[in-house]
């Protein structure tokens, strides 16, 4: 396999012209996400250059406490994204969301970077940071829906809830938190159900545009959908275990 074909920036900077098309599109229907869409494709080209520069240099500098703090800033901003997406109190659900992301990320990462890949040294950048980026990734999606979920549903069903706290359940919330964990884990179920056939994963393919051979992108790609799957599941039920005993109070009133 040969290296990856460079982009110009020019090459680059001319495709940008295609946002014409969505841009007329918008204006011809009176959509009104114009502005929108220039701010994210704005927001999208910044974000990435400042991320890839940041990378090069943890790439350049090796260190493992450089890692280590882009690390917790990446947790750190998912956690704060995802109770800002679910509509809920920031301050009563941010613990269980950071905890969620923190058990998920020392799990899996340690077990990839060193038992699965073993790179040399196990904390190195190029492996490190960009999974740990495509794991958060997941696990955002996947707590915003729990989340969104176990407070509807609570809020539509609170009659069923206020039964089982007068029966002293000792998990009131059980039936709520195991339908949201259902509906956070159906669609990364379904992704793998259909990977190969529907669609080709990005990883996958971006590796091959890389130079990668297909067989080995195919095994970093099982690799990282396998940890995918576990680090969702380890994040959604921390969360949401942690943030059923801070939804009510001792009276079995939603807070």
């Amino acid at each position: 396999m040969t290296d990856a074909l460079n982009i110009s920036n020019w090459a680059l900077a001319g495709l940008y012209l295609v946002f014409i098309i969505p841009l007329f599109l918008f204006q011809r229907f009176q959509l009104g996400l114009s502005k929108t869409l220039i701010a994210a494709v704005t927001r999208m080209t910044l974000q990435l250059a400042v991320v890839g520069l940041y990378l090069q240099t943890l790439f350049d500098f090796a260190n493992i406490w450089l890692n280590t703090a882009w690390l917790l800033v990446m947790m750190g901003v998912a956690s704060w994204t995802i109770c800002k997406q679910s509509g809920t109190d920031r301050k009563a659900l941010l613990v269980p969301v950071l905890i969620g992301q923190f058990v998920a990320m020392v799990f899996i990462l340690p077990l990839l970077t060193i038992g699965v890949i073993q790179a040399d040294p196990w904390w190195k950048a190029q492996y490190l940071i960009p999974m740990a980026g495509m794991l958060l990734g997941n696990a955002l999606s996947a707590n915003v829906l729990a989340i969104e979920r176990l407070f509807s549903s609570l809020k539509a069903r609170h009659a069923e809830f206020q039964y089982y706290v007068s029966l002293g359940a000792p998990l009131p919330a059980k039936p709520f938190l195991r339908e949201a964990m259902t509906a956070a884990m159906k669609p990364p179920l379904a992704s793998m159900s259909t990977l190969g056939i529907v669609a080709l994963p990005g990883m996958m393919t971006g590796q091959i545009l890389g130079g990668t051979a297909p067989l080995l992108a195919v095994k970093y790609q099982l690799v990282i959908m396998v940890a995918i799957f576990v680090s969702v599941t380890l994040s959604v039920t921390t969360t949401l275990w942690l943030a059923s005993r801070s939804i009510h109070n001792e009276y079995g009133q939603l807070k």
